[in-house]
């Protein structure tokens, strides 16, 4: 399964992540795999795990606030367009079944 966040900018421009791992660590500190380097930002803040072809939300700061589709969440399944939003960032999912490279928007 390949897995793409993309984050855009008020300017209609964007950026996108690619996932790699099974267990992508999001947060304000730097060893996380994504580092988003903002206060409102818990240091490890939340987590996205591939497990049997699924993909799963998991919130790793119970300070801190991780939405699913504008829903605050612990732990959600997580598919293709859905929205997470982490303090005021926001990244829609784009997913492929398979194991080729998702198209850049």
């Amino acid at each position: 399964m390949a897995i793409q966040l993309i984050m855009k900018f008020e300017d209609g421009t964007s950026r996108s992540f690619d996932l790699h791992k099974d267990c992508t660590t999001i947060g304000s500190r730097r060893t996380c795999d994504l580092h988003v380097a903002i206060p409102s930002i818990a240091p490890l803040h939340c987590e996205i795990k591939i497990n049997d072809g699924k993909a799963s939300l998991l919130n790793r700061d119970p300070e801190a606030d991780t939405f699913h589709n504008d829903v605050m969440v612990s732990l959600a399944e997580i598919s293709n367009d859905d929205k997470v939003r982490i303090g005021p960032v926001e990244f829609t999912i784009k997913m492929n079944d398979d194991e080729t490279v998702i198209r850049r928007l």
